[in-house]
């Protein structure tokens, strides 16, 4: 079986880098990105399973991201989890007017983010199945 793709994206390269390493070390092949705009670059050259989206960076922010990623055919069905240090309930709320699927705070434990990434990720679970069963553009 083929390792799930995850992008995650941070402008903060400590972060980003504990990030790949808790996902490397679960099994994931994780691609990464410091900003929107080299992410969305990402997304465009390459398939991936998950993106996991930082609400604060230079440039496009995680919200202009996610609501890019929704209106392209071939990332519309894409899951995006946020994981972010903003944690005010205007904060969230435009997260999921953004379209994402998840909305973590930082600091969040390594073991709640990852059984996150693997309910997403799992083709057991509803959110897959939903996904298979949702009809594809293009």
């Amino acid at each position: 079986m083929a390792k799930k793709k995850i992008l995650a994206v941070d402008d903060d390269a400590t972060a980003l880098g504990a990030l790949r390493q808790i996902l490397v070390q679960k099994g994931y092949d994780v691609s990464t990105a410091p900003n929107g705009h080299d992410a969305l670059t990402a997304l465009r050259n390459g398939t991936f399973d998950l993106v996991i989206l930082d609400v604060s960076m230079p440039g496009l922010s995680g919200y202009e991201v996610c609501r890019k990623i929704r209106q392209e055919d071939k990332t519309r069905d894409l899951p995006v989890i946020f994981l972010t240090a903003k944690g005010m309930l205007v904060d969230m709320t435009e997260g999921e007017e953004a379209g994402s699927d998840l909305y973590l705070v930082k600091p969040v434990l390594a073991t709640k983010l990852l059984n996150m990434v693997g309910m997403f990720l799992s083709e057991d679970t509803p959110l897959a199945k939903k996904r298979r069963a949702a009809p594809t553009q293009g």
